[in-house]
């Protein structure tokens, strides 16, 4: 879980187009300036995103592999779509949103964006370098965060956010159509219609701040707060009332919440928005990383213990004692946690990228070579790419003499940076030192043309 990923650009993509896409992400980071968002990974949150967005994509006939939810760290309430079949949610909208509900009528609205092509037709309006900018949160690589407070919820660098702002602007006829298809979405999967109406009354008031369409580029291309509710009053009031969240959904989705508030605000304010009269499990949750993060190892330890004891196989609990035990310095017991996180989650890749970091920070030998395994298997299933993790990978590669192999992890983690010259120098260090003609060598191979062409259109006027 602590752990920066950025979306591959050799993931699923077709070779040809890999050149083509980090190239212009290469040119585009020349000119963009510093970065003002990120992307946050978390195993845990991810798969509750998923869970609450599931009866979505099957009402509007989309395969739930082909869609991925990426979480922004920005405490802006906003969402959007962008590079492909990609949700966009910021932490502070899922922090502001009062229910689970609420949270499904946002991810339907962005859904209807999908379905209705509105990012393609999006995309061929504005300047290709738009387009890159936003997907340069995917493809751009995270500064390290481990051993950070904040390590828990792994925060990757973005892109800036005057790409964002030029590529999140929808027309008002796209909004329009995004919400009808939404409200739809809902109604098939038998949620509630009325919680995108009670979302847009939630920022009704924005109309007054933004002072009309002349402000801000995203507002720009938006109706009217009052022109939407009005619409969607209209249709909620022909649509069938949906069911409210099982009861599991919305304990996933309390626990998302305070998870996400515990990591990203100060321990003071969690601890005061989660009081220990509340014995409630999220708020325990919520707690236990706010003694950790404050620190308080004796109190963080007992609390993490105590919610395992209520939910012994629960994988994310598990990896949750590893993270605390692992940056109090207690590599062995760190590692025996995530050991069990990674028995009951085995393909989840972020839980196996600590056990990585865990058996590395063991120190021995035998642990090294273990490590090495581990964190081979967690970059074989990650479909993001994990800078850490590859990093982690590198270190286990070079203590057991594997030169080659640790050139080419760390090749692999320059290029999701976008750092071309390193990812060039290492990929050639890699061909120079791995078999002729094996699957290491040729993907070293490709590296080199990769970076040696985004260098070339990076010098191009």
């Amino acid at each position: 879980m602590s752990h920066e990923t950025r979306l591959s650009a050799t993931e699923a993509i077709p070779p040809r187009l890999v050149v083509l896409l980090v190239a212009a992400v290469a040119f585009l980071a020349a000119a963009l300036p510093a970065a003002a968002q990120s992307l946050i990974r978390d195993a845990e949150i991810e798969r509750t995103l998923q869970r609450i967005a599931y009866p979505l994509f099957r009402a509007a006939a989309v395969s739930p592999t082909s869609v991925r939810i990426y979480i922004v760290n920005d405490p802006e309430p906003n969402a959007f779509v962008a590079g492909g079949s990609n949700i966009f949610v910021n932490t502070g909208l899922l922090t502001e949103l009062g229910s689970m509900d609420e949270v499904q009528a946002v991810i339907a609205h962005e859904l209807g964006h999908l379905t209705g092509g509105h990012q393609v037709t999006r995309g061929e309006s504005l300047a290709g370098a738009k387009v890159f900018g936003i997907l340069g949160m995917i493809g751009a690589a995270a500064a390290t965060v481990a051993g950070s407070p904040e390590a828990g919820i792994a925060i990757a660098a973005g892109s800036s956010q005057a790409a964002t702002r030029n590529l999140l602007a929808h027309t008002r006829a796209e909004e329009a159509a995004a919400d009808q298809s939404g409200l739809r979405y809902l109604a098939a999967a038998g949620a509630e219609p009325d919680a995108m109406l009670r979302v847009l009354q939630h920022f009704r008031g924005q109309d007054a701040m933004l002072g009309g369409y002349n402000v801000d580029a995203y507002a720009q291309s938006h109706p009217l707060w009052t022109e939407r509710i009005a619409l969607i009053e209209d249709r909620v009031a022909k649509l069938p009332k949906g069911t409210t969240p099982a009861p599991e959904d919305d304990y996933w989705y309390r626990r998302m919440v305070a998870k996400l508030d515990a990591f990203l605000g100060s321990p003071a304010t969690t601890l005061r928005a989660y009081p220990e009269s509340d014995t409630g499990e999220p708020a325990r949750l919520a707690r236990a990383v706010a003694w950790h993060r404050r620190p308080d190892p004796a109190k963080a330890g007992a609390a993490i213990d105590a919610l395992i004891a209520i939910r012994p196989d629960d994988p994310w609990y598990n990896e949750l004692k590893g993270q605390f035990l692992l940056e109090t310095g207690k590599a062995a017991p760190a590692a025996a946690a995530y050991a069990r996180a990674a028995e009951l989650a085995p393909n989840e890749p972020l839980v196996l990228a600590g056990l990585g970091r865990a058996l590395l920070n063991e120190e021995s030998r035998d642990a090294t070579a273990e490590a090495r395994d581990v964190l081979a298997r967690a970059q074989s299933l990650d479909r993001v790419g994990d800078p850490g993790m590859l990093r982690d990978l590198a270190l286990a590669e070079a203590r057991l003499g594997h030169d080659g192999a640790a050139a080419l992890a760390t090749a692999e983690r320059f290029s999701l940076g976008g750092a071309w010259r390193d990812t060039a120098r290492n990929a050639q260090r890699a061909a120079d030192l791995l078999p002729y003609g094996s699957p290491g060598w040729q993907r070293a191979q490709d590296l080199v043309t990769i970076s040696t062409r985004a260098l070339k259109s990076s010098r191009k006027p």
